[in-house]
C-alpha cells in the first residue's frame, strides 16, 4: 500500500476531493490491456496517463525479475473515479494513493496521482506488493516497497521520533492509519529496511 508524500505513501487531500460525489465501481468504467496488465479506470482523462502505467509497470516487472520477484501472471490495476469512489472500494482513507490486495492494485485517479508526481512511483511501490514474498512483516514490507519505488529519496533526512519503537510495534504504528504519525511509521520503516538492503543486499533483506 503506498502511504504519504513527504513522501511517503498517502498525502493530504484537500476538502474538494471530500466533496466529490461517490461514483460506482463499474460506472462508464474503460479498459486497456498491456501484456498481462489490465488497467480499468472511470475518469476518461486517466487514458492519457496510460503510457506513464506501461512504462513505469514494464520498469518495475524487469527490476522486480532481477531481484527474484516477479508479480503475477496477470494484474490487474483499478483507478477509482475520485477520492470518495477509491475510499468505498478499499476501505482506506482517502489520503492514501493506492492499495493493493493479491494481484489486484486499485489506486486513485491516475490523473490526480500524476499531476502530484505520484503515478511512476505509486505504479513500482504497488508493483513490488504483488511479488512480495508471503509472510514478510508490515513494516519490511512497506519499507522495502518504498525503497524499490525510490520514495524513500524524498524522504526528510531528520529523526523520525521512532527510532527506539520495536518492529512489531511500528507494524501496529502503520497498520492504525493516525494521520499525524503515518508519515513518520513510514520513514521508519524505509530507513529500517534501507538499512537491511545496505547490511545483506536485496535477497537477504527479502528474506529476513
Amino acid at each position: 500500500m503506498r502511504g504519504p508524500p513527504g513522501r511517503p505513501f498517502f498525502w493530504q487531500v484537500g476538502a474538494l476531493f471530500l466533496s466529490l460525489a461517490l461514483l460506482s465501481p463499474a460506472a462508464h468504467a474503460f479498459q486497456a490491456q498491456h501484456g498481462s496488465l489490465t488497467v480499468i479506470y472511470v475518469d476518461p482523462q486517466d487514458r492519457q496517463q496510460l503510457g506513464a502505467v506501461y512504462k513505469a509497470w514494464d520498469a518495475a516487472a524487469r527490476d522486480l525479475k532481477a531481484l527474484g520477484l516477479s508479480p503475477p501472471v496477470k494484474v490487474r490495476i483499478e483507478a477509482a473515479g475520485n477520492a470518495a469512489d477509491f475510499q468505498a472500494r478499499t476501505g482506506e482513507p482517502v489520503n492514501i494513493a493506492a492499495s493493493t490486495q493479491g494481484a489486484v492494485i486499485r489506486t486513485q485517479r491516475l490523473s490526480a496521482l500524476a499531476a502530484r508526481g505520484l503515478l511512476p512511483n505509486t505504479v513500482r511501490h504497488e508493483a513490488f506488493h504483488t511479488a512480495q514474498p508471503a509472510g514478510i512483516p508490515r513494516w519490511l514490507a512497506e519499507g522495502l516497497a518504498r525503497t524499490f519505488s525510490g520514495e524513500g529519496k524524498s524522504d526528510p533526512r531528520t529523526p523520525t521520533g521512532l527510532e527506539d519503537l520495536p518492529d512489531l510495534r511500528l507494524n501496529t504504528e502503520l497498520l492504525g492509519r493516525d494521520p499525524a504519525r503515518l508519515n513518520a511509521a513510514y520513514r521508519e520503516a524505509t530507513m529500517r529496511a534501507a538499512r537491511l538492503v545496505r547490511a545483506r543486499g536485496w535477497k537477504g533483506a527479502l528474506k529476513w
